[in-house]
């Protein structure tokens, strides 16, 4: 072991940033794998442990995110302490030296590693270096006892050869990241840095106290809000059962004529080569779902103004981005994603606690739950573009393995200048691997299309060989979202359960569409759900219906009938607990509770009522 100390610096408190509290929150609950960034660095030779120390001291005292804790909303900078850097020897004599790297952030195997990890000593040295990495990745950060930086260093013979780097996104975002990655490689060369000009957290959270900063977060929120209210809850609907891992598999995808076609969209359109990438992504997912709007959630650098590009903290956040894919051509879609994506990312800063209050209040109100399930991510760096190492083939694809992302599906963009280079992950029960091929790679050939020519959206399917999910008749479209009834049936079923306390209560019938569903002599949903406050020693059934009816507005309104002893506003709150992972239901729209099911030839609807309304 060895220790970077580093003392004589100001210490300082205050609140929090937006950024800081949503990363703190979920910084304590998700798995530290998702929220902890890994890098391995290869060490030029020559360089020396101390060399190691001084640049973690160098860092530390440049930026105070990297030697803040956090206490109750507060963040406090500490003016001296330590950090520990340890020590791992391959036990060998020094090896040859490899200059390659991994790929940073907190899934660094987004892309292939460029060093081997094989049977040569230098390939020995940063398998151990990865290993390590893994290890302090998977360890949760203290908030409020530890900096958030951990240092590992790989010698052979006691010389140094891969340094390992571990921090978090309460530190940083990946666009920080990136800064304190080059200013480490730049410390290791003994090169001197310019003096840091962009603000440090608690200067970031004292701007968005101001007057004007409280206005662009409150309208923010309206933004969301308002979207909330109206977009369909998911895009890939299917339904999903169980938990997941969210270990995904992902598909490579490589195109140097899609890149050139990009600049040729570029040119007609006035849209950036990004936009595009999103727009084909919208355009072909509405394929998939059959839906003329496409929610994606852009991840948003939010360093739009010159003082924040080089901040080192976390400032990236969800941007809600509408997508209408109508019937007409590709253009016209990337004319909507530009317009959408713009006004986006100016309300992607926002106070996720208030945000959440919201999304709860109107999933309540909606009776859905909102699944992010399109996910776009564009890490690619601006900048002239990059000669392609890959010739031949007008689209090359190749599966990565597996890695964990909580998300449905997501498109990471590497490259879109010389050669367009994404990776997609995807949850094979949305996109099986063939559809999540036909997805990845229909992309490349839409843009590579759509360069030369305002592609029809007619012609996707044939073009890209992504076809509609099958939809039988079991789906309606309510309320913007796609709706399985028989999903809606089971979730009833279960909230039913619930409440009663039967956890063995099975749904054994059909949800139903027509008039003829309310008179009595069909299956009900629940036959074996006993009624709540009955203690007689025997199983009570309790009949229950849910029933599509005609609306206007949403579609269909769903309704459900129940014998069970509770109330709408119980069952509506039992349901909507029942909802998150449920990607295909709904709650009923209204509650009707009987004292007893019809007899034969009667309606559910000509039953004295115990009491009926929507639960919200």
């Amino acid at each position: 072991m060895s220790t970077a100390r580093f003392s004589g610096l100001t210490a300082r408190q205050g609140p929090l940033t937006t950024g800081q509290a949503n990363m703190v929150r979920c910084m304590l609950t998700d798995p530290p794998e998702h929220m902890n960034y890994r890098a391995v660095r290869a060490v030029q030779p020559g360089t020396t442990l101390d060399v190691i120390t001084e640049a973690v001291v160098g860092l530390v005292t440049r930026h105070e995110s990297l030697r803040t804790t956090f206490h109750d909303g507060l963040q406090r900078v500490l003016a001296a302490g330590d950090v520990t850097v340890e020590v791992h020897d391959t036990g060998g004599p020094p090896s040859g030296h490899d200059t390659g790297d991994l790929p940073a952030g907190r899934d660094t195997g987004a892309l292939p590693a460029r060093h081997d990890t094989g049977g040569s000593p230098a390939g020995h040295d940063a398998g151990l270096a990865e290993q390590v990495a893994r290890r302090l990745q998977g360890t949760r950060f203290a908030p409020d006892t530890e900096i958030p930086l951990r240092v590992a260093v790989i010698t052979s013979g006691g010389v140094p050869r891969q340094v390992a780097l571990v921090t978090t996104h309460c530190a940083m975002d990946a666009a920080g990241l990136a800064v304190v990655l080059a200013e480490w490689d730049e410390l290791l060369l003994g090169k001197p840095l310019a003096p840091v000009t962009a603000p440090q957290p608690l200067d970031v959270a004292a701007a968005e106290r101001t007057p004007a900063g409280l206005r662009r977060a409150e309208s923010a929120l309206r933004h969301w809000e308002g979207h909330l209210r109206t977009v369909p809850r998911s895009t890939l609907t299917v339904p999903v059962d169980g938990e997941t891992d969210w270990l995904l598999p992902r598909l490579r995808v490589r195109s140097v004529p899609a890149a050139g076609a990009l600049e040729r969209i570029s040119a007609r359109t006035g849209a950036s080569p990004s936009a595009a990438v999103l727009a084909a992504l919208a355009a072909l997912a509405g394929v998939r779902a059959r839906m003329r709007t496409v929610v994606v959630l852009s991840i948003s650098a939010n360093r739009f103004r010159p003082e924040l590009r080089e901040y080192v903290g976390p400032l990236a956040q969800d941007a809600l981005i509408p997508v209408e894919v109508g019937e007409t051509g590709f253009d016209a879609v990337l004319r909507g994603a530009r317009s959408a994506t713009m006004s986006a990312y100016r309300s992607s800063r926002f106070d996720s606690a208030a945000l959440i209050r919201i999304m709860e209040g109107v999933q309540r109100e909606r009776g859905i739950f909102f699944a992010r399930d399109v996910v776009f991510n564009d890490m690619s760096v601006p900048g002239p573009a990059v000669r392609a190492g890959r010739t031949g083939e007008d689209v090359h694809s190749v599966w990565l393995p597996p890695a964990v992302l909580p998300t449905r599906t997501s498109l990471w963009v590497h490259r879109l200048h010389g050669e367009l280079d994404v990776t997609l992950w995807a949850d094979p029960r949305c996109l099986p691997r063939d559809d999540t091929l036909a997805l990845g790679e229909g992309i490349a050939r839409l843009i590579a299309e759509a360069g030369d020519r305002d592609v029809p959206l007619a012609e996707l399917t044939s073009l890209t060989g992504v076809v509609p999910v099958p939809r039988d008749d079991g789906w309606l479209p309510i309320d913007g979202c796609w709706v399985h009834l028989p999903e809606v049936e089971r979730l009833t079923a279960d909230a039913l359960a619930r409440l009663t306390g039967d956890e063995t209560a099975l749904t054994t019938g059909k949800a139903f569409t027509t008039e003829r569903a309310l008179t009595a002599g069909h299956a009900p949903v629940a036959e074996r759900a006993p009624a709540a406050g009955k203690a007689t020693g025997k199983a009570v059934t309790a009949e229950t219906i849910v029933v599509a009816e005609a609306d206007e507005r949403l579609g269909h309104r769903l309704v459900c009938f129940t014998t069970a002893r509770t109330t709408p506003r119980a069952l509506h709150a039992a349901c909507m607990s029942l909802l998150p992972g449920r990607m295909s239901a709904m709650t009923p729209h209204h509650y009707v509770v009987c004292a007893s099911a019809p007899p034969p030839g009667t309606s559910w609807r000509d039953l004295p009522r115990v009491a009926e309304g929507s639960g919200r």
